[in-house]
């Protein structure tokens, strides 16, 4: 039933799709990211070729012609992942690549590059030793500070039959001008500072703001200035494990939790606690995850990701907080039974919170299928939902969106095909609640419509056996088996006021009615 719906869903509002190959690997890294402007839309990500992976860009217009096809990184590099990008505001791109030398041996490679494809300067952080430095994060400070964070790998096993080689590990910050140059380069003291980096690096008023933990896995805040000097803010030691973090704009942090609870803390710039909350929501599972905040310009927060409800492999939940930390609604996507639902990216217009993902499309265990979600941010109402299943009817994740003022939303992400993933970007008029009746050879009427809360519902028609009431994002409030008579009743119990859609099955088809209950 679900099925059907989702198709309708998606050639409603579907102006065009495109698809370009990239070849990865694994759909849930190496995402694409989207960026709009009045008659433009761009898609940045990594490109997977013979010799190392590459920078794409390609642009389309709003009709989904391709404008331009780009690619970045070749040059100094012959077996690269792409690790992190960034842009300056003067048209320059900056590309951080880990570079395999041979097996356990590895250099860092830093490229400056003009939007035109020009390679400007390339430095390489490497060891002759038996070393591997492997980057972890880019930033950029004032178009002319760039900070690499990244851990150095050494003394390995000589044991040749060992599966694993083990080894040591410290971790660094480096310091380069846009010329190019190393200013400098400092490794962090492992028991005391930082012994493995490997979250986000965000730079904020030319400082480094590190998250990791020492070897005794105590977490804690690390800063760095442009000039080298380290402040370490241990009042960040309560917070377990790390996830996405930002600066908002009214300059403190935002810092969520990852896979342990529906949680997030909101700290000034050194570490201090302002507010903390997570939902009222039960789980069964310690693998909650908030994946992607957005603060608005009154200083309400918005989260989405996944929590693992009771019976559920996994739903999104959204969640809006006000600026003292008060939970102020909750919106949960269930597709279905017992599926799983991930939203991945959040954005905000118009009034309205826009989330993109992932969703299970015939069950748990099934390939996943594009998913957005309409809500409104006052209330937390859905308004609607879009679902895609892509090309292949393999895995599809949406990473990025980008609402027009118009209201249309232009998306992208990885999309299974021929046993990789490429990008599926795709411009949308709207994100709609429209569900039409199947079609049937029957008459079928149901009143009184609008139903009052509690009330009955009565169904004429001819040989239905089971019915389901839904709401409007798909979640299933109340199901039931009817009788042998041509007249059934339903009790509407605890259904809320709110547009919901009955579906009536009997052996051969499902027909589905739009209700109202006020």
């Amino acid at each position: 039933m679900i099925g059907i719906i989702t198709n309708v869903y998606s050639q409603s509002t579907l102006q065009w799709s495109k698809n370009f190959e990239v070849g990865i690997s694994n759909y849930y890294a190496e995402y694409p990211t989207i960026q709009t402007d009045v008659n433009t839309i761009t898609v940045t990500g990594r490109k997977n070729t013979p010799k190392g992976q590459r920078l794409m860009i390609v642009k389309y217009d709003l009709n989904g012609d391709t404008i331009s096809t780009k690619s970045f990184g070749k040059d100094s590099v012959s077996n690269n992942i792409l690790i992190d990008y960034k842009f300056d505001s003067t048209n320059h791109l900056y590309l951080l690549h880990a570079d395999l030398l041979e097996f356990n041996k590895s250099k860092i490679v830093l490229q400056k590059y003009s939007l035109n494809g020009n390679l400007i300067w390339v430095e390489d952080i490497k060891d002759i030793a038996d070393t591997a430095y492997i980057p972890v994060n880019l930033g950029l400070a004032n178009d002319n500070f760039i900070f690499i964070t990244g851990n150095k790998r050494y003394d390995y096993s000589k044991d040749p039959w060992d599966d694993v080689v083990g080894g040591k590990n410290l971790a660094y910050l480096f310091a380069y001008n846009s010329d190019g140059d190393q200013l400098w380069k400092r490794e962090f003291n492992p028991v005391t500072e930082i012994w493995n980096l490997d979250h986000d690096l965000i730079v904020h008023n030319n400082t480094a703001f590190l998250f990791a933990f020492n070897n005794s896995y105590k977490n804690r805040l690390v800063e760095v200035d442009i000039n080298n000097n380290l402040t370490i803010n241990a009042n960040t030691e309560f917070l377990y494990n790390f996830g996405n973090v930002q600066f908002t704009p009214d300059n403190n942090l935002l810092i969520s939790s990852s896979r342990n609870e529906y949680r997030i803390f909101k700290l000034n710039q050194n570490g201090t606690e302002i507010w903390t909350n997570s939902t009222n929501l039960q789980s069964n599972s310690f693998s909650d995850e908030i994946i992607s905040t957005i603060q608005d310009s009154d200083g309400n927060i918005y989260v989405t990701g996944r929590h693992y409800g009771i019976e559920t492999n996994a739903d999104i939940l959204t969640v809006k907080f006000d600026n003292k930390g008060i939970l102020k609604w909750q919106n949960t996507y269930k597709f279905g039974g017992n599926n799983a639902d991930i939203g991945n990216v959040i954005t905000l217009k118009n009034g309205y919170v826009y989330v993109g993902g992932q969703s299970e499309r015939l069950g748990a265990g099934h390939d996943y299928d594009y998913i957005v979600l309409k809500i409104d941010s006052a209330t937390g109402v859905s308004n609607g939902v879009y679902r895609y299943s892509g090309v292949a009817n393999g895995d599809c994740a949406i990473s990025s969106l980008s609402v027009f003022d118009n209201g249309n939303v232009a998306l992208t992400g990885l999309s299974y095909n021929s046993s990789n993933y490429d990008w599926t970007t795709q411009l949308l008029s709207d994100i709609i609640l429209s569900v039409p009746d199947f079609i049937s050879e029957q008459k079928v009427d149901v009143y009184p419509n609008p139903v009052t809360s509690g009330a009955t519902l009565t169904v004429k028609g001819n040989g239905f056996k089971e019915y389901s009431v839904m709401s409007s994002i798909g979640q299933v409030v109340q199901q039931g088996k009817f009788g042998k008579n041509d007249f059934q009743t339903i009790q509407l119990e605890n259904v809320m006021t709110g547009m919901y859609f009955l579906s009536l099955k009997t052996d051969k088809e499902l027909l589905t009615r739009k209700i109202i209950v006020k």
